[in-house]
């Protein structure tokens, strides 16, 4: 168990305990190579900037802070706040397992999402037109979470095409009118019918979880954002700044725009004001919710306490601020009712179980433009990567030799 002491204070407060490696075991010289690499790569860091932060045993032994050449923070800094992308889910399935707990008594993984009536559901506004495909009565919470609800994976931010209404719907052009189906993007694949019964396959989408996070505002009264800050963001030290400071403004113009700000955020989807998944900024009159699957946005050295809380299934000092039963599920590979697996994916975080030279137990918060973090609880290790440059055939050798070569510099045995 982590020594109590080891969790750091705000960073208002002093933050994160920078410690010498080598007092910590560890190999100086091939982890300061491992930072290097990073921070010297043209492509991936070079040309619009990095961040990495490396926490192990709960002390600060590296990081580092690249400005790009060609864009990104100017300069990049401790204090500059970026994106997290896809690493948000990871974010968001932590306010799952609160949830989960608070209210065990009305909802748990196998209750239906969508149900077979509007008596039945979690989601009412869903059945204020008809259910665009029977098949999403089967939607249970614990396939929106896993990647296994049938929804399809495209995110339209660019609003591409002409925006149609499928026959005898209307309302809105918003965010959850467009998760439930109702209007679609001219030749760009939408959720009017999943792409399979739910729980029988896997595709990576944001669409169930943006439903998910419907739901529990439905039953909660809360946005996630400030339901999450309130019950766990606050206590772990993460800015105060990011419990209301929401912000609308999502596609992009370019590959970097948005991803970085000097302030933290998440963002906020639906009603009148919000472009989210290439809504028109109509009125809708389902309400704002955060935008769950992306748009987390806060500094590297803040995003490694969640992991750390992560790495300890949920506690922070003597709190138990997120179920460990919960932790524990969430990150090992998601078992269907027939029990195979279908990827490795849990419930909201990604397993690396097959990467070589790497402990069997790591998990990863993975998201677009390199924006991950890894947690090792064998090593007791935690490493945070931001970025703002992504190249889908290199980035996942790029992101695996930097766990690689870090954990080569850490001491074989604790």
């Amino acid at each position: 168990m982590t020594n109590i002491d080891h969790f750091p204070p705000s960073e208002q407060n002093g933050g994160w305990h920078v410690e010498d490696p080598e007092a910590l075991g560890v190999n100086a010289d091939r982890l300061n190579r491992a930072i290097n690499a990073h921070d010297h790569n043209d492509f991936f860091t070079g040309r619009n900037g990095g961040a990495l932060v490396i926490i192990y045993k709960g002390h600060l032994i590296g990081e580092s802070y690249v400005t790009g050449t060609a864009g990104g923070p100017q300069p990049w800094t401790a204090t500059t706040c970026n994106d997290m992308k896809s690493s948000t889910k990871s974010v968001f399935g932590t306010a799952v397992g609160v949830f989960l707990e608070e209210y065990k008594d009305r909802v748990n993984l196998d209750t239906l999402l969508v149900g077979a009536s509007r008596e039945e559901t979690l989601i009412p506004q869903i059945w204020d037109q008809p259910i665009t495909d029977d098949r999403k009565k089967n939607i249970k919470i614990k396939h929106a979470l896993s990647m296994t609800s049938g929804h399809d994976s495209r995110e339209p931010w660019l609003a591409p095409s002409a925006r149609r209404y499928y026959p005898d719907y209307s309302g809105a052009f918003q965010m959850y009118e467009y998760c439930f189906g109702w209007w679609r993007f001219d030749d760009i694949p939408d959720h009017h019918t999943l792409l399979f019964e739910p729980g029988a396959d896997f595709n990576y989408s944001n669409f169930g979880m943006e439903q998910m996070a419907l739901a529990m505002r439905n039953i909660s009264g809360e946005e996630i954002g400030p339901y999450l800050y309130d019950r766990v963001l606050r206590e772990i030290g993460i800015s105060i700044g990011l419990r209301d400071n929401a912000y609308q403004e999502m596609p992009y113009s370019n590959d970097q725009e948005l991803n970085f700000s000097s302030e933290p955020g998440w963002g906020r989807g639906g009603s009148e004001g919000c472009n989210a998944y290439g809504a028109d900024r109509s009125a809708s009159p389902y309400g704002y919710n955060s935008i769950v699957g992306s748009t987390f946005r806060c500094t590297a050295r803040d995003f490694a306490r969640l992991g750390y809380l992560w790495l300890n299934k949920g506690r922070w000092g003597q709190m138990q601020l997120v179920p460990e039963a919960w932790m524990n599920l969430a990150t090992r590979r998601f078992v269907r009712d027939d029990g195979t697996t279908p990827r490795n994916y849990g419930y909201t975080f990604w397993i690396q179980d097959e990467w070589e030279n790497v402990p069997k137990d790591t998990f990863m918060s993975r998201g677009h433009n390199l924006n991950h973090s890894y947690v090792i609880p064998s090593l007791d290790l935690v490493v945070v990567r931001q970025g703002n440059e992504s190249n889908s055939r290199e980035a996942s050798l790029f992101a695996k030799t930097i766990i690689q070569n870090i954990v080569a510099a850490l001491p074989e045995e604790l």
